[in-house]
Order: structure tokens, then sequence, then C-alpha cells
């Protein structure tokens, strides 16, 4: 039991103040806006999608995560959307809602690059009364629920074809300039993303997707996902992520298990027909939290434009 809250304790407070504190799901190569609000519209098509995330299914007070996303191109040059997640770990949450814009400027006939901006508005929320203390009067724990609104503005770019992809954002872009005024509810760092990926062919029948994706922060160590997909007869996904951690820009002494949260996650995706996709991905940390298993679901609803202009081959991302 005593270690089940030390673990607990560093996955609240070590969120909060060492590691890396936006949710990203395993999936997020099939719905890229998630971290960066200039791949809005670049499908040119109207997609909706859905996900459910628990990173560590049995343990009490582990992360839990909701999100609903839809974006699309009500011109070719103009992407928009809108994100809403729901965050929980511990005695903290966290709500959060983007609405994106996205200008798409085509630079040839193969490459397109889109820029995109995201305000939104962030509520934080801490439970006190879920808190556990050795001092009754501990004044760095709340006694009831305390609150926060920030604002909560993101920017990206994203440049691709229909076989390559690369982006750079940044989200949290105020860093932590906003703070709640009684110190209870974290502070927010600044966070960059910068991803990359390619689709190939190995035969009439299989397509391999290899790609990666770099978190940084700058105080905790540099998260690092790198993934490779099968897509088989234009149908079937699959495809495992390696999760691990790198002190580029950090200290030695921030080095742990728990701040580096190296994970392998196999995830698998179905194209149930041209608009409907359903995916699913587990994750096996390589932590201290090995006997926790990780479990993500995803649903994606693509409406064409137009019937005679129905999507006639999967999109790769």
């Amino acid at each position: 039991m005593k270690k089940t809250y030390t673990i607990l304790i560093a996955l609240l407070f070590g969120t909060s103040l060492f590691a890396q504190q936006n949710f990203i799901t395993n999936q997020y190569i099939f719905n890229p806006m998630t971290i960066n609000p200039a791949y809005a519209g670049t499908k040119q098509w109207t997609s909706i999608n859905m996900l459910y995330s628990a990173p560590w299914s049995g343990l009490e007070g582990a992360p839990n995560t909701q999100s609903f996303s839809i974006e699309g191109s009500p011109i070719s040059t103009m992407g928009l959307g809108l994100q809403l997640i729901n965050d929980r770990i511990g005695a903290e949450s966290r709500q959060s809602l983007w609405a994106n814009y996205s200008y798409i400027l085509k630079l040839n006939k193969k490459l397109n690059l889109s820029m995109g901006l995201a305000a939104g508005v962030s509520y934080f929320s801490l439970d006190g009364r879920k808190l556990i203390s050795e001092s009754i009067d501990d004044p760095s724990v709340p006694l009831n629920r305390v609150n926060s609104i920030r604002f909560d503005p993101k920017m990206g770019i994203f440049l691709y074809s229909e076989r390559f992809y690369t982006g750079l954002s940044v989200t949290d872009m105020l860093g932590n300039l906003i703070e709640s005024p009684d110190g209870f509810v974290s502070k927010q760092e600044r966070h960059y993303y910068l991803t990359a990926g390619y689709v190939f062919d190995l035969g009439e029948d299989v397509k391999a997707k290899p790609s990666i994706l770099i978190r940084e922060d700058f105080k905790a160590p540099t998260n690092i996902d790198v993934t490779t997909h099968f897509l088989i007869k234009k149908t079937f996904w699959i495809g495992a992520t390696y999760r691990f951690g790198a002190n580029f820009f950090t200290s030695q002494s921030l080095d742990n298990t728990l701040r580096k949260r190296d994970a392998l996650i196999v995830m698998t995706q179905f194209n149930i027909n041209p608009s409907w996709v359903i995916g699913y991905s587990y994750t096996h940390s390589l932590t201290a939290l090995s006997s926790f298993a990780g479990h993500e679901i995803m649903l994606d609803y693509t409406l064409p434009r137009k019937v005679e202009t129905r999507m006639k081959t999967p999109r790769y991302f």
C-alpha cells in the first residue's frame, strides 16, 4: 500500500512540477490536431474523433482522459477545428476547449504547408480532500476544492504531401506566466512537439509508415516516440511504439523510470469503411508501473464533402 501511495504522489506532483504535463494520445498520428492546430483541414474532409485513454488501468488515482474533436475545411485554403479534453489524475482534473484555425498554402503539385493557431480555455481543479498529508495543518494541501481558469493558446506549422509529413507546434504558449493566486494549481510549462513520418510500399497490399514524435518542455527529460505502422490491404493497420526519455536539456539528477515514462505500445486500427475507423492501443510500461496495463480506444468518422467525391483510399495520417 505504501508503494502505491508513493507512485501516486509521483504521478500527481511529478506531473505538475517535473514531467510532461499535457495529455498525449498513443494514436495521435490519426488525429494530429490534438498536438498541432495546423493539422485542421489538411485532409479536406470533415472528421469527428472520440477517444478514451487509461494509461495505468487499475492504479488508484491514475490518469484517465476523454477527448472529442471535429475538424474540416470549409474551403481548400482554410481549416477549422474544435477540440474538447477532460483529463483527470489523482485529485487534479483539467477540462480544456480549443477552437482551431489553419491557413493551407499549396507550395507545388505535391507539397502543402499549413499554418495554424488555436485559442482555448483550460479549467483546472484540485480537490484537497483526496490528498493525504502527514500534517493536519499542511499549508501546501488545500482543505477543499480549488479552481483556476487560464487562457490556453497553441500554434504550429504542418508540411505534408500524400505520403510525407513533418510538423512543429507549441502548446501552453503563455508558459507559467499565469498561475493560481494560492499556488495550489500547478504552473504550466510551454511544450514543443516535433513530428515526422513517411509512407512507402512494401508490396501491392502492404504499406509501411515509420514516424517519430519528440516532446520537449526543457524542464523534464525529453520524451520520444518511435513508431512503425503497417497498412494491410488498405483496411487493417497494425503498429508499435517505443516510448522513452532522454536527458538532452535537463540534469541527470532527473533521471528515473517514472519521469522518463518508458513504455512499449502495440496498436491496431481497422478501416471499417471509407468513413469509419476504430482503433485500440495497449501500453506496457517499462517503469515501476509495469504491473498496470494501459488501454486506449478511438473511434473516428469522416464525412465526405460530396457524395461523388467519396474517399477512395484510406488516409495515411
